[in-house]
C-alpha cells in the first residue's frame, strides 16, 4: 500500500477535525496515529522539538499504522509537514501521485492559538508577549518562537509544495470556510479525493475545542510529558478521553491584546503579501 493523501498543516487550522471527518468515511483509512510525522521525524528529532510522542521513524512502522485492505484511499495528517523543508520532495519520492491538503488560518489567530495550546499543556509559562519579544529565558524559547511565528509564515512553505506538486494535486482550505460551512468544505475534500459524497460525516461533534486544566495542580502534573505518554499507553482511547474530561474544563478563550495584534500584523504583513502572489488570492482580510 501507499498513502494517497497528506494533510500537511497548518497547525491549529482545523486539521484535527478534518482528520476525524475523513476517518468516518467508509472509503478512507486514516493512520491510527493522528500525526505520525514520518517524513519530518529526522528534522524534528534533530531540533529537539519539545512535543514528545511515539516516533514513527521507519517505513515498516509507518505502514503498520494502516491495517485495512478494503479501503479505497489511505491518508494521514501531520501538521509538521508544511514547515520542514525536506518533506515535499520526500513525499513526492514516496508517492509521485500523492494529493496534498493544506489548511490555512489567519496567521495572527493561528500563532496565538498555538501558544494557548502549549500553555494549556503546561509546556510554557511565559507570556505570549515575552516570546514575541524574545525575552523568554526558557531553554525552548527559540522553538516557541518558531512554532508560533515562523510556522505562521506560509508563503515559502507553500511554494515548496508547488515546486514538487501540480496545483491540481493540492487542495487549499480556508479555516474560516470550514468553520462557517463544515459540510460544504468536507464535500469539497471528498470530491478532491474522488470518494463518495453520499456519505455524511458527523459534523456536529467538536474536535480539539479549547479547554483549560481545572486547577494549577492539574496543569503542573499534565506538563510532565512522560505522564501523558503513560496515560495513553496504559488506557484505551475512550478512557483517556474520559480522564481528560475530568481534568479539563471548557473555558472562554483569552483574547489577544490590541497592542500584540498590531505587532503581529507588522510581523506577518510582508509574508501575507508574498502569499497573495504565490496563490493569486486576496488575504488582506487577515490584517484589516
Amino acid at each position: 500500500m501507499k498513502v494517497d493523501f497528506f494533510i500537511v498543516g497548518a497547525p491549529k487550522a482545523g486539521t484535527t477535525s478534518l482528520y476525524h471527518y475523513l476517518s468516518e468515511h467508509p472509503q478512507v483509512e486514516m493512520s491510527s496515529q493522528k500525526e505520525p510525522d514520518y517524513f519530518s521525524d529526522k528534522a524534528i528529532n534533530e531540533q529537539g522539538m519539545y512535543y514528545t510522542k511515539n516516533r514513527v521513524n521507519s517505513l515498516a512502522k509507518y505502514e503498520s499504522l494502516f491495517v485495512q485492505k478494503e479501503s479505497v484511499v489511505y491518508g494521514e495528517a501531520s501538521v509538521s509537514y508544511l514547515f520542514y523543508e525536506n518533506v515535499p520532495e520526500d513525499i513526492k519520492k514516496y508517492n509521485p501521485n500523492a494529493k496534498i491538503i493544506i489548511m490555512l488560518r489567519n496567521p495572527i489567530e493561528r500563532a496565538f492559538s498555538h501558544y494557548l495550546m502549549d500553555y494549556r499543556l503546561g509546556l510554557i509559562s511565559d507570556s505570549f508577549e515575552n516570546v514575541l519579544a524574545k525575552k523568554s529565558k526558557h531553554k525552548n524559547a527559540h522553538l516557541f518562537y518558531q512554532q508560533y511565528i515562523e510556522v505562521s509564515k506560509y508563503s515559502k512553505q507553500i511554494q515548496r509544495y508547488l515546486d514538487f506538486f501540480e496545483k491540481d494535486s493540492i487542495l487549499f482550505i480556508d479555516y474560516e470556510d470550514l468553520k462557517i460551512n463544515v459540510s460544504k468544505t468536507v464535500d469539497q475534500v471528498y470530491n478532491f479525493l474522488h470518494i463518495s459524497t453520499e456519505f455524511a460525516a458527523d459534523i456536529n461533534t467538536k474536535h480539539n475545542t479549547f479547554t483549560m486544566p481545572k486547577n494549577k495542580v492539574i496543569r503542573l502534573i499534565y506538563s510532565f510529558v512522560f505522564l501523558r505518554k503513560i496515560l495513553t499507553f496504559l488506557f484505551p482511547t475512550y478512557l483517556v478521553k474520559n480522564i481528560r474530561f475530568l481534568l479539563f474544563k471548557s473555558d472562554k478563550k483569552p483574547e489577544l491584546l490590541k497592542e500584540t495584534r498590531s505587532l503581529l500584523k507588522r510581523i506577518f504583513n510582508d509574508d501575507i503579501k508574498n502569499l497573495e502572489e504565490v496563490l493569486s488570492k486576496d488575504y488582506s482580510k487577515w490584517i484589516k
